[in-house]
């Protein structure tokens, strides 16, 4: 498969010890793919074509401007490569001001030095990471503050025994499903959906009993995937032969492997490979 990165690093190498090593491995831990010349150009590699496919292929360019940046000629070949990609007012340079003015970045481009930039000589590395993510990954970001937000929430909180006839389901919707939601669960409510005992409605009450439906319905998009593909080539019709898929595909998705007589060996080890073909992180 083709890789494809969230963010582009440009940057000049004398600036990787005191800024750009350290951003790089903090973005990459908190899941941000990120085409960095240390993670991403193996021995051998053509420098230019490597470069090249990182640009093309990042939805931002992280492009940390220093003095050294300044006097690169290779640097000046990134941020020009980057700068093509903003048409039609789509962002995609986010400038870092590395121990720099806004003079000198005005000296080098007028575009640059009137966008909105951070200043690495103001904040920590998590907090020029945090607010980074924002943009690049705004699902990476919500979870963060969710993190921090529950733990916030439950700092103070005693620990209780209850029994497990006292837990109650959620019966509150927690979301709303957009339009474009709404079209993939009801596509997913025709496929796998028919050998499930619900009714659309009862399936979109269902997502939006979730505070965040877009990735139950992306779990849902890739077992309906493998569902609609395994009968389609075995031209499968009996309906316990169809629900068995279902529910083997419902186990997998839980990390469980769950047992059932109405599907030979050979297909319930195909529908596994189905799903790692498939499946890919939200």
């Amino acid at each position: 498969m083709e890789k494809y990165w969230d963010v582009f690093i440009s940057h000049a190498s004398e600036d990787k010890d005191t800024i750009v090593r350290q951003l790089a491995d903090t973005l990459e831990k908190l899941q941000v793919k990120v085409w960095y010349d240390e993670f991403s150009l193996k021995v051998g590699d053509s420098l230019s074509r490597t470069i090249d496919d990182g640009l093309i292929k990042s939805k931002f360019g992280i492009v940390i401007i220093s003095k050294k940046f300044l006097e690169k000629r290779w640097t000046d070949y990134e941020y020009r490569s980057l700068l093509s990609k903003e048409e039609n007012e789509t962002k995609v340079i986010l400038p870092l001001w590395h121990g720099i003015t806004q003079e000198e970045v005005k000296s080098f481009s007028l575009y640059l030095s009137d966008k909105f930039a951070l200043d690495t000589s103001k904040m920590s590395i998590n907090k020029l990471a945090l607010s980074l993510i924002e943009t690049i990954r705004p699902d990476i970001y919500r979870n963060i503050k969710g993190y921090y937000l529950f733990k916030k929430r439950f700092k103070n909180a005693e620990e209780v025994t209850v029994e497990f006839s006292d837990l109650k389901p959620q019966e509150k919707p927690q979301s709303k499903l957009s339009k474009q939601l709404e079209v993939r669960a009801r596509n997913i409510h025709f496929g796998i959906g028919q050998v499930l005992n619900s009714t659309i409605d009862e399936d979109i009450y269902n997502y939006e009993l979730d505070l965040r439906p877009d990735r139950e319905i992306q779990t849902w998009e890739i077992m309906n995937l493998c569902f609609l593909e395994l009968i389609d080539k075995y031209k499968i019709k009996e309906i316990k032969a169809k629900q068995a898929i279902a529910y083997l595909l419902i186990g997998v998705s839980l990390g469980q492997l769950f047992k059932t007589d109405d599907l030979s060996d050979e297909k319930k080890y195909e529908l596994y490979e189905l799903w790692k073909k498939y499946f890919y992180e939200y």
